[in-house]
């Protein structure tokens, strides 16, 4: 078993998005997103699908669907080469788990 302390890998940047991977496992990779209240991670596709759940904080995600805010405890998920982006409205906390199969 592997344990995993989240709190130590939050790190935030005013300027950009920091990703910071923890886990690479057959068929999918796990890493903690962070963002300052104000950044933004662009909207863009991606070769993956990923699960994302606030831990802490509000954003706006966006995927081929519109726009929504999300806040602590809820999640989206966003289907491989769809595309996806996030704004935080406050200091948000990002668990993304990346589908990679």
């Amino acid at each position: 078993m592997k344990t995993f302390d989240l709190k130590e890998k939050i790190v935030f940047s005013p300027e950009k998005p920091i990703k910071r991977h923890f886990l690479n496992a057959k068929g999918f990779h796990a890493a903690l997103i962070c963002l300052k209240a104000g950044v933004e991670l662009p909207v863009h596709p991606e070769d993956y699908g990923v699960l994302l759940t606030v831990l802490e904080g509000k954003g706006v995600f966006t995927d081929v669907n519109g726009s929504r805010t999300l806040a602590r405890s809820e999640c989206i998920y966003i289907k491989k080469d769809e595309i996806r982006g996030i704004k935080a409205e406050e200091d948000l906390v990002v668990l993304g788990i990346q589908d990679r199969l």
